[in-house]
C-alpha cells in the first residue's frame, strides 16, 4: 500500500469519526410531524431556567461534574413552604442546588435540539390573547454557548394537551410536548433525584458497616435465590435477615432533599453509621446515615431526626421514620 492511499484512507477514517460525532451531538434526525425550534447539540446547551413569575419561583439546569462524571443539577428557588397544621407552620425553604433525577436529564437534552409538533407560525394580537401568550409570566431561558434564546411558554387550552411557546425574537409560536412545562411546574418533586446510589446492591462483592470505631465486613454473592449476604469470616452461611437489612439501608428514601452545602435547619448531623459498598477492591459508594438530637419538649417519644448522605448526593436527605429501624439493627449486625 502506497503513503498515499494510506493517507487516503486515514482522511476517510477522520472524516467518518467527525460525520459520526456531529451526529451525536445533533440528536436523532426529525420525525415527519416534527418541526425544529432551536438546533443545537449537547455541548451548545449551558442552562435552560423556568420562571413561574406568577408563583415567584424558578428552576435551572445544567451541567455538572464530580468524581463519578458528569450529571444533571437543579437549581430551585427559595420558596415558602404552607403551613400543615397547628405544629407546623410556615417555613422558608433556601435555594437549593441537587442533583438531577433521570426526568431532569431527558427534560434538559430535549433542548439539544428543541422540537416541536407543529409550527403555528407568527400570530396576531388577537390570537396571541386567545392562546394565553399576550400575558403569560412563565418565561423559558435558554444559555447556549454562542448566546441566549427567550421564549413564553402558555399552558394548552381546556381540551388540549399541548403547550403554546412563542420564540421571543422571531415571533413563531410552537405547539411543544407537555412535559416540558408540566416537568418544570412539578421541578421540585419530578427533576430531583432522590435515589442514594447509582449502582444497584448486587454489584457489589463486599459490605463494611462502621458504627464509631467498630467495624466489620460482609460478602456479597449471587446465588440461584438471588443476593447473599454473609459475614467475611464465614462466607458460606448467609444470613437471610441481614439481607434484608442491607434492602432496606440500600433503598432508604427521603422525606426531603436538602441542597448543596445546606445546614439543616434542626442543626448539623452528627454520622452515627457508615456503610461502604465495593467491588473487588474498589469503592463503588457509601451511605452516612447522621442524626440530630430531638429537641426537649412536653411531648413524649420525641425521636431523633435522622438524615442521609451518599456518593451520590450533594447535600442531606432528610429521612422518614422507618429510618430508625435501620439505625438501631444495626448495632446487632456489628456486634
Amino acid at each position: 500500500m502506497t503513503y498515499r492511499q494510506v493517507a487516503l484512507q486515514g482522511t476517510l477514517a477522520l472524516a467518518g469519526l467527525c460525520a459520526a460525532y456531529f451526529t451525536w451531538q445533533r440528536g436523532a434526525e426529525l420525525a415527519p410531524d416534527e418541526v425544529l425550534v432551536v438546533d443545537a447539540g449537547k455541548n451548545d446547551v449551558v442552562a435552560v431556567r423556568f420562571d413561574d413569575n406568577e408563583k415567584s419561583t424558578w428552576v435551572e439546569l445544567g451541567k455538572m461534574a464530580d468524581e463519578g462524571g458528569s450529571f444533571t443539577f437543579v437549581r430551585l428557588s427559595a420558596q415558602e413552604k404552607p403551613a400543615t397544621g397547628k405544629d407546623q407552620p410556615a417555613t422558608k425553604i433556601p435555594e437549593r442546588l441537587v442533583r438531577g433525577s433521570d426526568a431532569a436529564e431527558k427534560l434538559l437534552g430535549s433542548f439539544a435540539p428543541l422540537r416541536a409538533s407543529r409550527s403555528l407560525g407568527v400570530l396576531d394580537r388577537a390570537r396571541l390573547k386567545d392562546l394565553g401568550l399576550d400575558a403569560t409570566q412563565k418565561p423559558v431561558t435558554l444559555s447556549l454557548r454562542n448566546g441566549k434564546r427567550s421564549f413564553a411558554i402558555a399552558p394548552a387550552p381546556p381540551g388540549g394537551s399541548e403547550p403554546y411557546l412563542r420564540d421571543e425574537a422571531s415571533g413563531q409560536v410552537f405547539l411543544v410536548s407537555r412535559s416540558l412545562l408540566s416537568d418544570f411546574q412539578g421541578a421540585s418533586s419530578m427533576l430531583v433525584e432522590r435515589h442514594l446510589h447509582g449502582f444497584k446492591i448486587d454489584e457489589a462483592d463486599r459490605l463494611m458497616l462502621q458504627r464509631g470505631s467498630t467495624k466489620k465486613e460482609f460478602v456479597v454473592t449471587r446465588g440461584e435465590d438471588g443476593v447473599r449476604v454473609a459475614p467475611l469470616k464465614s462466607p458460606d452461611k448467609p444470613d437471610s435477615a441481614l439481607k434484608a437489612w442491607g434492602d432496606r439501608a440500600f433503598g432508604l428514601w427521603p422525606v426531603d432533599v436538602l441542597g448543596k452545602d445546606e445546614t439543616p435547619a434542626d442543626g448539623a448531623p452528627q454520622v452515627d453509621l457508615r456503610i461502604e459498598y465495593s467491588l473487588r477492591g474498589r469503592t463503588l459508594g457509601f451511605v452516612e446515615i447522621g442524626k440530630v438530637a430531638a429537641v426537649t419538649s412536653g411531648k413524649d417519644g420525641a425521636k431523633d431526626i435522622l438524615l442521609a448522605r451518599s456518593e451520590q448526593t450533594l447535600g442531606w436527605f432528610k429521612l422518614g421514620s422507618d429510618a430508625h429501624s435501620v439505625l438501631s439493627d444495626a448495632e446487632g449486625f456489628l456486634k
